[in-house]
């Protein structure tokens, strides 16, 4: 099997080779390029120590990214390549990372080290190794531990979420083995980063698989996100199929959260940026709210949450309440109507401001807020033409 390999990272095979060192592309790159996808990265497992790969690139800038642990990043081109010399794992006592490693001229070595089979594959222009079964894997779509899977969960927690996000992008289904260990092993998640918990978590929640993966893996998912616990499974399983319809993280995040309470400490506690918590939190506080196809209503809507906001509401309501569909669907149109011919619908869009009552003898403070709502009010509402003539005429009146 020949893989199509970027020309600076065929550049950095054939330095290494051209120094009498082996050289391969090794771990994902090699699984999704046998599978057809394109490669986000693409990473070189070598024979060469980290100071050999130093001297091999000196006309080239190199990072010396993990030099413990025996990984030089070069820059060829523009594009960073990762190069880690062929190592053996020391002890895990943190189940996350070694403690030390032991580098080793033997390519098998550093394979037996990997965490699934699919994962624990080489090639170079001489073609794949594949010691552990990872191209059967790939073609029967399974998802297998390398050696025994206990050995691989205990050295490194993290995996066991790797394996459920793989299950979920890849659409593979885990093997029985692995499974069980992941049952068994599920409490060492809790001695990972939730930094690290949030980056699997979300790869998780965006692929194509992800329902049937946390609806079978409930129990797992519950060691870091325990707050679901109070779901019935039938609530659950309403609430995944209901995300397969929406396509982006905030929107999938709200409807798994919706109605437990505090979902801004939950994703604060899982270490999503500001905007995300922000956004989960306004959208799950209105997802019972009513949205009726009429202008009145909808202005309302953009007032209190605004448009972006309103237009992600409109789309979790129709995930998550079918019957409701058809008058979304009207709401939407409504909605876009009124952004497109510059309606009023916020204090931002009347056309008058504070300074213009003011200046026509009220007085500072509340009462300029009362005024100004009570006018966006009676636009809103079509008893009062945007205009500012119109609207001044209207104060002047009451005064």
């Amino acid at each position: 099997m020949n893989i199509s390999i970027p020309k600076e990272v065929e550049r950095a095979l054939n330095i290494l080779q051209n120094n009498n060192f082996e050289a391969y592309i090794v771990g994902g790159c090699v699984r999704d390029s046998i599978m057809g996808k394109l490669p986000s990265d693409w990473d070189i497992t070598s024979s060469a120590k980290p100071e050999e790969i130093i001297k091999c690139f000196k006309g080239y800038k190199t990072i010396e990214t993990g030099l413990k642990h025996g990984t030089i990043t070069v820059i060829i081109g523009k594009m960073p390549i990762e190069i880690t010399t062929y190592r053996i794992d020391g002890e895990y006592t943190d189940n996350r990372r070694p403690d030390e490693v032991f580098f080793t001229s033997d390519i098998s070595f550093d394979l037996k080290r990997r965490d699934f089979t699919i994962n624990a594959l080489a090639y170079n222009e001489k073609g794949i190794i594949d010691l552990y079964g990872g191209m059967a894997d790939i073609k029967n779509k399974i998802i297998k531990c390398v050696g025994d899977p206990n050995e691989r969960f205990e050295e490194d927690g993290l995996r066991i979420l790797r394996a459920l996000r793989f299950a979920s992008v890849l659409e593979f289904r885990i093997e029985k083995n692995t499974a069980y260990s992941i049952y068994k092993n599920k409490h060492l998640l809790k001695n990972i980063s939730r930094e690290r918990i949030n980056i699997e978590l979300n790869k998780l929640i965006m692929g194509n698989n992800f329902h049937q993966v946390i609806n079978s893996y409930r129990d797992v998912v519950e060691v870091f996100l325990p707050e679901i616990a109070v779901l019935s499974k039938e609530d659950l399983k309403y609430r995944l199929n209901s995300m397969k319809r929406l396509n982006s993280l905030s929107l999938r995040l709200t409807l798994l959260l919706h109605g437990i309470e505090f979902p801004d400490k939950i994703l604060t506690n899982l270490k999503y940026d500001n905007r995300t918590i922000k956004t989960v939190k306004l959208l799950s506080e209105n997802i019972d709210g009513k949205i009726f196809p009429e202008s009145v209503n909808i202005k309302r809507w953009l007032n209190k949450i605004g448009h972006t906001n309103l237009k992600m509401l409109i789309k979790i309501k129709s995930a998550l309440f079918q019957e409701e569909k058809e008058n979304l669907l009207q709401s939407e149109i409504i909605m876009n109507k009124i952004i497109e011919t510059n309606q009023c619908y916020s204090l931002k869009t009347l056309a008058v401001s504070g300074n213009d009552l003011i200046e026509a003898g009220i007085p500072k403070g509340k009462n300029i807020g009362i005024v100004l709502n009570d006018l966006l009010n009676k636009v809103i509402e079509g008893k009062l033409e945007n205009e500012k003539e119109s609207l001044m005429n209207y104060v002047c009146s009451g005064l």
